[in-house]
């Protein structure tokens, strides 16, 4: 049997090896996830900063622009009050190019912030890619753990059954081959024995016969009708 216990071992050990392995690259791929997922919650986060970001530019830079337009529009009214002799021209004039002077500022503003406002939007396109590509990829992992879960339990019932199996084998031949044995005692036995030997047991099978007791009967009486003597 040790044969068959060397056998078991060395097919144990390759099973566990397998087993092994796989559970390192289970714990390989759930490292792997809780990376991707840190990296999502804060490029998630990052992505949500600058959006808020972006909305408050854009809103400073629509201000800017509502303003400048404003400060146009009262630059319009005070020369119209000059035209309407309402104000006089020099003060006029100084009014209406102090309006257009912050209407300048707040243009020079507006576009300050609408280059802030283009940058900011094309990172918020580039974060949202970024967020994308993370999470298909964590889904991609997730499904790649699942099917190596799968594997691990094939393996494990594969493993049992190599296990039954190689138990079963072994016994079987364990068996036949004490079969075997007994067989050829059994016939070196007989090649001991005298050639005159007789198994009383196998004499006893022989005179409790029918066959043998209805042969002497019909023996007997076909003597009788040929008028032959049976011998004591």
């Amino acid at each position: 049997m040790n044969i068959f216990r060397k056998l078991f071992n060395f097919f144990q050990a390759k099973a566990n090896t397998m087993i092994d392995n796989q559970y390192e690259l289970e714990d390989a791929i759930k490292e792997q996830l809780n990376r991707l997922k840190e990296e999502l919650s804060y490029t998630t986060e990052h992505l949500n900063k600058v959006k808020a970001l972006a909305i408050r530019v854009k809103n400073d830079n629509d201000e800017y622009a509502a303003k400048a337009k404003k400060s146009e529009n009262e630059a319009v009214a005070i020369l119209k009050k000059v035209q309407l002799n309402q104000i006089d021209v020099y003060e006029g004039d100084r009014l209406a190019r102090e309006a257009l002077i912050k209407k300048e500022a707040l243009l020079a503003k507006m576009k300050a912030t609408t280059a802030e406002r283009d940058k900011l939007d094309y990172k918020v396109e580039l974060l949202k890619g970024n967020v994308a590509v993370i999470e298909s990829n964590i889904s991609d992992w997730e499904k790649e753990l699942d099917t190596l879960k799968a594997e691990i339990k094939i393996i494990e019932a594969e493993q049992n059954i190599n296990k039954q199996m190689i138990h079963l084998d072994a016994q079987s031949i364990y068996n036949r081959l004490k079969f075997l044995k007994e067989k050829t005692q059994e016939f070196q036995d007989i090649k001991a024995q005298p050639d005159n030997y007789i198994n009383l047991d196998d004499a006893i099978d022989f005179t409790l016969d029918d066959s043998v007791s209805k042969a002497n009967e019909e023996l007997k009486k076909l003597k009788e009708q040929l008028g032959i003597k049976n011998s004591n």
